[in-house]
């Protein structure tokens, strides 16, 4: 959790020089080792799902996500990213009372990138690390109870 700053706090900081904001640290964002299926994109309001990249997470919780790119992204960048967990219409419809006639196979959420790293030599593939800036508070839960039972299905 940040800090609350006082005026004092902040005129110190601008004095300084420094920044304000305090950058999470996979560390911070409790990222579980798991491979989901993702696709992703910079955001923008005319985003189209051909368009996206397809990807695995290397590492993700419902604070961050850690995934390879072969696109090298800028720091503070925002993403859109659809995660597709397997039979996932099925764990969200047992949370909602409300049903679809062609059941979604993904849930999307709203990112900040936070460091991107060469992951091959000749920059073919970058480590790109994300914070979740904005999650469907059902769609938190099912991931949550994804990654806490390894990905089994309860019935």
């Amino acid at each position: 959790m940040q800090k609350n700053l006082t005026i004092e706090d902040i005129e110190e900081i601008n004095q300084a020089g420094a920044s304000a904001q305090i950058q999470p640290t996979p560390f911070d964002l409790r990222l579980i080792t798991k491979k989901i299926a993702i696709r992703f994109c910079e955001y923008k309001i005319s985003n189209v799902p051909n368009k996206m990249l397809n990807s695995e997470t290397i590492g993700i919780s419902n604070k961050g996500i850690l995934f390879l790119s072969t696109t090298e992204f800028k720091k503070a960048n925002l993403l859109r990213v659809w995660i597709e967990i397997p039979d996932y219409w099925s764990r969200k419809s047992r949370k909602v009372e409300y049903r679809h006639t062609e059941a979604p196979t993904y849930f999307q959420i709203l990112t900040r990138v936070l460091s991107v790293e060469e992951f091959l030599k000749r920059g073919t593939k970058y480590q790109t690390l994300c914070e979740v800036l904005s999650i469907d508070p059902i769609d938190e839960s099912v991931l949550e109870d994804y990654l806490n039972n390894n990905g089994a299905l309860q019935k």
